[in-house]
């Protein structure tokens, strides 16, 4: 045992006979940025460096700290406050280098950042206090110079960007400037009048926000010429919001004006059969769902196009084809049936029951409709319906 000892002792002896394996650091030196204990051994903790006075491992950092790193005493690189709390170095600390981006502070150790660590005790205004560039619309600029939405931001705010609203249609504008559907954005703003039925762009917009613009815009235009082609008899803003509720469920939000079964044959012979003779289906004809309201059936094929004054017997697909056609058949179609009637005393579910009402009781379907009609209120600046929603 004594004889392995004295052979391990030979690697390395200090001054005071203690025994070590490793590097003698004091005949051989540290990588940059490591301290020689005295004992020998290379490291950076303060064990190795808290004594230490060759400045050239210690005290300075070799190389120099990047922009924003301090030089600790012990002269090693760092953005903690064990690195700057210190440091009275402005090459590296105190000072933004490069400056920071808009909308960010420079903390008193020289770092980039939009907490109120780095803004509270913020003097300068190219950085903190304004926000370069300004805010968009519906953000509030914060004391600190940054952008945001929370009452952080916007509470006491004397920021001009505030009250940059307005919202979408069935969103209200907050006393802060920015938009939402909830009490604290709405509370005491007016809703739409029972006899309000137009049938504004906005609302529209609102409504159909999943389609690309172009399109939109096609079906818009589209439904400007049906509705001189059918006067659409609305008595109050109830029938306008369930008409587009039920053009929203059949379209898909106006994603098409053919039903998706029909285009790709998985029901395009389901729908041909006649209970009004003598009319019957034209060989190679599909009546499947098509316009706003789907329309099916040669019969009702047959009744609508009558009502508009095109052969829709004979050529059922101007239905999908047409805009025009396609708003128009749903328009006929909510005349010729009544469905005003229930609309107006606010019965959702007996208007789903004219339409379709193979979608009635617990079904998926009708789940998706009044998931629809709700949006529609919404976006007419209307809460929630809650009663006559199902058949």
């Amino acid at each position: 045992m004594c004889m392995m000892v004295t052979t391990l002792c030979t690697i390395l002896v200090t001054s005071d006979h203690a025994c070590f394996i490793g590097q003698n650091c004091q005949q051989e030196g540290c990588s940059l940025g490591l301290c020689c204990s005295k004992w020998g051994f290379c490291g950076n903790s303060e064990l190795h460096c808290a004594p230490h006075t060759n400045s050239s491992q210690g005290n300075g950092c070799q190389p120099p700290c990047a922009s924003g790193l301090c030089c600790s005493k012990w002269g090693f690189c760092g953005d903690s406050e064990l690195h700057c709390a210190p440091h009275t170095d402005s090459s590296q600390g105190n000072r933004c280098q490069p400056s920071c981006a808009p909308g960010l502070c420079c903390s008193k150790w020289g770092f980039c950042g939009d907490t109120p660590l780095h803004c509270a005790t913020h003097t300068n205004h190219t950085q903190g206090g304004s926000c370069n560039p300004p805010c968009a619309p519906g953000f509030c600029c914060s004391r600190w110079g940054y952008c945001g939405d929370t009452p952080l931001h916007c509470e006491g705010s004397p920021s001009p960007d505030i009250g940059r609203c307005p919202c979408a249609p069935g969103l209200c504008c907050s006393k802060w400037g920015y938009c939402g559907s909830t009490p604290e954005y709405c509370d005491g703003k007016p809703i739409v009048d029972i006899d309000d039925t137009s049938i504004t762009r906005e609302r529209f917009d609102c409504i159909f926000d999943q389609i690309d613009p172009a399109t939109r815009e096609k079906r818009w235009q589209g439904l400007q010429e049906a509705l001189n082609m059918v006067p659409f008899r609305a008595e109050n803003r109830d029938e306008v919001i369930m008409f587009l509720a039920h053009v929203s469920h059949e379209t898909d939000g106006l994603k098409t004006n053919e039903e998706y079964c029909g285009q790709s044959g998985a029901c395009a012979d389901d729908y041909q059969e006649s209970w009004c003779p003598p009319i019957q289906p034209e060989p190679g004809k599909k009546y499947y769902g098509r316009g706003w309201f789907q329309l099916s059936w040669p019969c009702n094929y047959h009744a609508i196009g009558e009502t508009l004054g095109v052969d829709l017997l004979k050529n059922p697909e101007k239905l999908s084809e047409s805009d025009t056609l396609a708003a128009a058949a749903a328009l006929a179609f909510w005349n010729a049936n009544d469905m005003g009637r229930p609309a107006r005393e606010g019965n959702f579910g007996a208007t789903t029951q004219i339409i379709n009402a193979i979608e009635c009781g617990s079904t998926p379907q009708q789940s998706n409709r009044i998931k629809r009609y709700q949006k529609v209120r919404k976006c007419f600046g209307l809460p929630e319906a809650t009663n006559k929603l199902r058949c």
